[in-house]
């Protein structure tokens, strides 16, 4: 366990500048679901890039959804040759093997056409994993899946799925999480309202630690206070805003003390939620500059029937439609607003007022630029950049 510190950058360029605007590529990503995906074409567009996706003798495989030859979406195609492992383009009817991207035919031009052998398309690394499709958009060679793929979210005995597709960036829902916000945003949702929750949290700190297939960044606080008396404004927050219906469950699980935790590529992990007794995940995959898919995954563990069956119902009356959707919705609403925020200042979203629950945020920057796997092994790459300021120095020159 380790708290993040700053020191003297050894890299000139900032987070701003280096963050890419649709995603760290060198991950695996979830992209969709396993029973979506057939002997049928499906197309996605993720990071910017049209991707088909079919399923061939059982096995998935993601093609570049466009032909080489003039760009014809190979999703309008179809297999031509029934029980192998091709995608023949509607237009002129190019064939490609699907699992290495080859052209093995070009069917309008006779068995010995010329270009056969000659001509490929790109083809995506993809694993199927707990009933969720998981693709690989990198140029580098693709690590194994469960370096990636949480070891908890393999473990689970219950997977619970939401996707929305959202507007907004994934740099700014990637620094969303916290007490900041939370004691704020989320009071007056129904999820919170139940619970009674601390108003103010001081001393937050972001700890990297180990676990769950390699380091996370962790946020704690050294104390809360329900409540505070604002000098000529009264009391915040006011008596009775709460209801005190459900008591918060804030014991590890698996070792995890960290109520909220963040991740490379930009993981977010939350503990008992939506239910208690659930693992919470979330990733945020582009689809262009402006819009991602919302990917929410929550984690059960029940061992039994009846634990399934109380696991079930707590998540689909409660968890699902106040937690994971309206209660994620109010962060939705945030990151557009911050999208709308960014593009008025020419593009980005640096933060230029700083104060006590930002740590959390600078944090992850410093994490994000010094272990991002998109910096390695480049000319004039980031290795080790940090924020050539301290957090608290930061902190305290926004206050003054």
């Amino acid at each position: 366990m380790s708290a993040i510190e700053n020191t003297p950058s050894e890299a000139p360029r900032s987070y701003d500048d280096a963050a890419p605007v649709m995603g760290f590529r060198e991950y695996w990503y979830p992209a969709c679901l396993s029973r979506e995906i057939s002997d049928r074409p499906h197309a996605m567009t993720i990071m910017d890039e049209p991707i088909v996706f079919m399923r061939r003798k059982g096995t998935v495989y993601a093609l570049a959804d466009e032909c080489p030859h003039r760009g014809t979406r190979l999703s309008l195609g179809s297999c031509q040759f029934p029980g192998s492992n091709t995608i023949t383009c509607v237009y002129h009817g190019w064939t490609y093997d699907v699992t290495n991207g080859r052209c093995v035919a070009a069917v309008t031009d006779g068995p010995n056409s010329n270009v056969v052998n000659k001509v490929s398309v790109r083809t995506y690394p993809v694993t199927d994993c707990q009933g969720i499709v998981w693709i690989w958009m990198g140029k580098q060679a693709a690590v194994a899946p469960e370096v990636d793929i949480p070891e908890y979210l393999r473990q689970a005995t219950v997977i619970k799925v939401v996707r929305r597709h959202a507007y907004g960036n994934w740099r700014w829902h990637v620094e969303n999480p916290g007490l900041g916000h939370a004691l704020m945003l989320h009071r007056s949702s129904m999820y919170m309202r139940v619970r009674n929750y601390p108003g103010i949290a001081t001393g937050i700190e972001a700890k990297l630690e180990d676990g769950d297939c390699g380091p996370w960044l962790c946020e704690y606080c050294s104390a809360v206070q329900m409540s505070a008396e604002y000098p000529g404004l009264g009391t915040w927050p006011p008596p009775g805003s709460a209801w005190s219906l459900v008591r918060e469950n804030m014991s590890p699980m698996f070792g995890i003390a960290a109520k909220v935790s963040l991740r490379l590529p930009g993981i977010t992990r939350v503990t008992h939620f939506p239910i208690n007794g659930a693992l919470y995940y979330e990733w945020f995959v582009h689809t262009d500059a402006e819009h991602y898919i919302y990917f929410q995954i929550a984690c059960g563990y029940p061992k039994t029937a009846m634990e399934r069956a109380s696991f079930n119902l707590r998540y689909n009356l409660w968890g699902r439609p106040a937690g994971m959707v309206r209660f994620n919705s109010q962060d939705l609403t945030m990151v557009a607003n911050s999208q709308d925020f960014a593009k008025r200042r020419g593009g980005w979203n640096a933060p230029t007022r700083l104060y006590g629950p930002d740590r959390m945020q600078i944090a992850w920057r410093d994490y994000a630029l010094r272990y991002a796997r998109d910096f390695a092994n480049r000319p004039g790459a980031i290795q080790t950049a940090r924020d050539p300021e301290k957090i608290d120095d930061r902190v305290q020159a926004a206050g003054s």
